[in-house]
C-alpha cells in the first residue's frame, strides 16, 4: 500500500491524481478506515456469490508524506 501512496502522490503533480480507491474486502474495511479511506456509495453491480468488495477513497492530502 505505502508504494501505490507514493506512486498516487507522484502522479499528483504529473497528472493531476487526487486520492486512491480501493476495492476492500468486507473484513479490510476497517484496516482501510484507520488509515483514513472512507467509503463510496456504489451505484450498480454486483458479484454473486463472491464476497461484495467495498469501495473505499482517500484524499492523498490526507496521507502523511
Amino acid at each position: 500500500l505505502g508504494s501505490v501512496l507514493a506512486l498516487a502522490r507522484q502522479m499528483a503533480g504529473d497528472i493531476g491524481c487526487v486520492g486512491v480507491v480501493v476495492d476492500a474486502k468486507p473484513e479490510a474495511v476497517a484496516f482501510y478506515e484507520k488509515l483514513g479511506f472512507e467509503t463510496l456509495e456504489v451505484e450498480a453491480g454486483h458479484l454473486g456469490e463472491r464476497p461484495e468488495p467495498i469501495p473505499m477513497f482517500i484524499e492523498l492530502r490526507r496521507i502523511a508524506r
